[in-house]
């Protein structure tokens, strides 16, 4: 079997790279899964109230939830800062959400409500944690 049609090594898994098959993005398959006419498209219009937090997240919701989560995987990775401390992972989240453009409550409204962005979350602080350990 040639290299290219190998199957990578859990250990050859970078930051940022999906968990199952690392050479897709992490996340990839939770952003295909969103419902495209997800989200109120008159939220915000003319004052209005947020819709109720158990509204469907479209595509742009989790794919901000998703950036978060890559960068903030790439920044563990790279111990800045590291997360082997439930300090430092949320301080990874914290930065990784500026970066991403992404207000850190707008990251956590979304993530509350959506059950695959949860364990997608859970699944990179694991690996986080679990990579620190491991140095």
């Amino acid at each position: 079997m040639s290299d290219s049609q190998r199957e990578p090594h859990i250990s050859e898994r970078k930051p940022g790279r999906s968990f199952s098959d690392p050479r897709r993005p992490l996340g990839e398959d939770v952003i295909a899964r969103a419902d495209p006419l997800g989200g109120d498209p008159e939220q915000g219009v003319y004052g209005r109230d947020d819709p109720h937090p158990h509204y469907a997240h479209g595509v742009a919701d989790r794919a901000r939830c998703v950036a978060v989560l890559r960068k903030a995987e790439e920044l563990m990775g790279s111990n800045n800062p590291s997360g082997d401390t439930e300090d430092g992972r949320r301080r990874a989240l914290e930065l990784a959400a500026g970066r991403c453009g992404v207000k850190l409550a707008e990251y956590y409204a979304i993530r509350d409500t959506d059950d695959e962005i949860q364990a997608l979350e859970a699944a990179v602080m694991n690996s986080a944690e679990n990579h620190q350990t491991k140095l």
